[in-house]
């Protein structure tokens, strides 16, 4: 199997907001007669089981937190919570595999920096703001 992780300690106004975000790959490595590799992909993993990833998920990896004492365990109530609550985990982004693109888009999107440079301008010596959204659309703000 393949995955990816890329940790994140800030959110897009440079606020202290811990997340990573993941990239899976939908099957498996194998091993091929002539010494390489090659992909097989999961079978029967339709929108349903899609669906089921993401609860199940976070049930085991908060159930793990606890067990090595990182997370209180009567803070695993966690694992019921809705969406948006502490804790999500959203497993609907899928790249096709013959689309280098899509996945060279998501995989920069994902390992993208902690704050956009573009987005620091200098008012006057010394002093710089940053920008909650990006410099020249409507509604920005300092």
């Amino acid at each position: 199997m393949g995955a990816l992780a890329f940790l994140h300690r800030f959110g897009a106004r440079l606020n202290p907001h811990g997340h990573f975000h993941g990239v899976v790959v939908n099957g498996v490595f194998e091993a091929d007669g002539a010494g390489g590799a090659r992909s097989r992909t999961a079978q029967g993993l339709g929108s349903e089981g899609l669906a089921e990833i993401p609860t199940e998920v976070r049930i085991r990896l908060l159930r793990a937190l606890a067990r090595r004492e990182l997370l209180e365990r009567e803070d695993q109530a966690m694992g019921a919570w809705e969406h948006g609550r502490g804790f999500s985990l959203d497993a609907r982004v899928r790249v096709e595999a013959d689309d280098r693109r899509g996945l060279e888009r998501l995989l920069r999107y994902c390992a993208r920096p902690a704050f956009a440079l573009e987005r620091l301008r200098e008012i006057a010596h010394g002093h710089r703001v940053y920008e909650s959204v990006r410099p020249g659309l409507e509604g920005a703000s300092a």
